[in-house]
């Protein structure tokens, strides 16, 4: 199987997947000789599948239907350039980052379009959590990007009580992108100090204030031990713990941050509270 990605803008149409299912094949007109099927999880629309002639613009319609994004265009274009070069095979499209487009390229033609999915098992070790039970939020986050800042201000807050209730477990995953970040790998480091510590929620929403660079200083603001903390800036397996959990973020493909998985699914826009929560439905 081949492996394509379309990075491509969101639309105005609203996100399908993780909704209700009820209704979304309601005004849909399938090509003569086709069929649309939709998949459910927990009374949510998880895929939809397409089976039927070769008709780009009708599947370019259904993606942007299920997806929300500006699809039909672009997708008809792609399929214009390369379906001759790949009749008879399977390949699969990643569609914005959050979405997967999975095409057999056969007699009749055979599609499926749903969320981007990770075994759980392949994200790695959770070990800054908050919460107890249900779902987990996996959170590759960087403490200097201003996106990952705005996710800790504007919509954390929001999850944390539903957390400390049972309903979600959220986990912060190191991601430091260093190259454009100076201050990205130090401020992780310092994290998993004040974590040895018990304080690595509480060192975290310091961080994402953007109170970068004083690492000791915002130590002793939690009353943290400061010849412990400074010995542990110091230790080259704390600095390996991070540097193997960036890593990972590579391996899975991952392309910047703050990049959101809520259990096996990619969430397509983080700061969205009710896309998130829609997304918490699907994974339970």
């Amino acid at each position: 199987m081949r492996s394509w990605a379309l990075l491509l803008l969101m639309g105005a149409a609203l996100a399908q997947i993780g909704k209700p299912a009820e209704g979304f094949l309601q005004g849909i007109l399938p090509p003569p000789g086709s069929q649309v099927q939709v998949e459910e999880k927990n009374r949510r629309l998880l895929a939809v599948g397409y089976t039927g002639p070769l008709d780009a613009a009708f599947l370019g319609r259904l993606a942007e239907r299920a997806t929300g994004m500006a699809l039909a265009a672009p997708l008809g274009e792609w399929m214009a350039k390369n379906a001759g070069n790949l009749k008879g095979q399977r390949v699969s499209l990643i569609l914005g980052e959050a979405f997967l487009l999975d095409l057999a390229l056969t007699e009749p033609l055979r599609a499926r379009i749903g969320p981007r999915e990770i075994q759980e098992t392949a994200l790695g070790e959770d070990r800054w959590v908050l919460g107890e039970r249900g779902p987990m939020l996996r959170i590759f986050s960087d403490f200097q990007c201003p996106f990952c800042q705005r996710l800790a201000h504007e919509v954390l807050p929001q999850l944390k009580p539903r957390a400390l209730k049972g309903e979600l477990r959220i986990s912060y995953r190191h991601f430091p992108l260093k190259e454009i970040h100076p201050q990205a790998l130090p401020a992780a480091i310092a994290a998993e100090c004040a974590g040895a510590q018990g304080a690595f929620w509480p060192y975290h929403d310091l961080l994402m204030q953007g109170r970068l660079g004083d690492y000791l200083g915002l130590a002793r603001t939690l009353s943290l031990d400061p010849q412990a903390f400074t010995a542990c800036l110091k230790d080259p397996q704390v600095a390996a713990r991070v540097e193997a959990e960036r890593a990972l973020a590579l391996r899975l493909g991952l392309r910047g941050t703050p990049s959101v998985f809520m259990g096996p699914y990619r969430v397509p826009d983080p700061f969205d509270l009710g896309r998130l929560l829609d997304y918490l439905t699907l994974a339970r």
